[in-house]
Formats: C-alpha cells, structure tokens, sequence
C-alpha cells in the first residue's frame, strides 16, 4: 500500500494528451498541493522513514511540480506548525532544511532600489512597437514613454508590458485622434522584492532558521 501511494504521486512525465487524442486511458491523479506533500510525508513516514525520503527526493527532482514556493514551502511550514510537540521525522527535517536553504539563498541577495530609471526588458514579442518600448524600458533617462497610434497596436504593447511584468503604469491619453498610450516606469519589481524579503525572513523563523 505504501509503495501504491508513492507511485501515484505526480509527476513532470504525465502530460496530457495531445491534438487530435480524445481517450486518455492513463488514470488520474491528484494534482500536487502542499496538502498532498504533507500527507505523504506524513503517512509514508509512519510506515517506513525510508519511503518517506523516496517521496521527498520525488519532490525535489520534479519543481515543475513541486515548485518551492507555492507546494514544499507551505508544506514545510504545515507540518512545523503540526509536529511542534513531537520528534521531527528524518524526510520532514530534510524538507525544511531544502526550505530554509532556498530561503536563505534568496535573502542574501543584493536588495537595492533601481539606481536610474533603467527598467528589465525582457519582452514577450519583438516586434518593431515593442522594440520601441524596450529601447525606453533599457533608458537611464526617460521616465516617461508615449506611443500615439491605433488602438489594435496600443492595446498590443499595453498587453505585452502586463505580461512581461514591466515595471510601468499605464494610461491613455485620449486628446487628439489616434489616442496616446502613456507608459511611466514605476518600482514595482523592487517593492516585490522588498515584500518578498520581508515574507522569507518571516518564514525563515517559523522554519527555525
């Protein structure tokens, strides 16, 4: 029963079908949560120690599944809060350990606010619009990007500086026939960083760390 339960775990080898396939006779499985984490950390580890450490290196080798922050960091601070009184099992204090070195490396990177007004740049499209925007995202100068034209290619570039996660607010000045799209770069990549800084040290020393 124990090694059923750990070959049912999810992994990244489990795709679904592909165009054109409408029977899939793979059986399914529970999609990976933190819950599910805990429970097998827990159940195997009643069973046998060893099965439990099978499930956590399973975790580690597939974080396209089992993603640190949003699964095995939760799952770490779940079972801190739920063993507070008992001996911590050998796979769980690996787990947190994992935890805490992912967290540790994070905080002890530089965390300092932008020195100009250069922005990433890491587009989702190249195309000759957003070049444009690129060019004013990379500029240590320029606070403030306009792009006067069709409502298709404004609504592009307002569309791909959201999904590229650029550091702007944008606006629509509606003087004027075509309207402008008014780009200004903000902080906003920094401020995350600043949350964030403050989440890990907090989760650090729920951790123990």
């Amino acid at each position: 029963a124990a090694l059923a339960l750990l070959a049912a775990l999810p992994g990244e080898d489990e795709q679904p079908p592909g165009p054109g396939i409408y029977f899939d006779s793979r059986p399914r499985r529970e999609p990976a949560t933190p819950d599910l984490a805990v429970q097998a950390l827990t159940a195997l580890g009643r069973i046998d120690p060893a099965l439990a450490g099978r499930a956590l290196d399973h975790f580690i080798a597939h974080p396209a599944v089992y993603a640190m922050d949003s699964i095995l960091l939760p799952a770490a601070l779940a079972l801190r809060t739920s063993i507070r009184q008992a001996p911590e099992s050998p796979a769980v204090a690996a787990l947190r350990q994992s935890v805490l070195a992912h967290l540790s490396q994070r905080i002890a990177e530089p965390l300092e606010p932008p020195a100009d007004l250069s922005r990433p740049a890491k587009l989702v499209c190249s195309c000759n619009y957003c070049q444009g925007l690129s060019r004013f995202l990379a500029s240590p100068l320029e606070p403030v990007y306009r792009l006067k034209a069709a409502e298709r290619e404004r609504g592009h570039v307002a569309d791909v500086a959201t999904r590229s996660a650029c550091d702007l607010d944008l606006d629509t000045d509606k003087r004027g026939r075509p309207y402008t799209l008014v780009c200004t770069k903000n902080r906003a990549s920094y401020e995350r960083r600043v949350r964030q800084r403050a989440q890990d040290l907090e989760y650090r020393q729920s951790l123990g760390g």
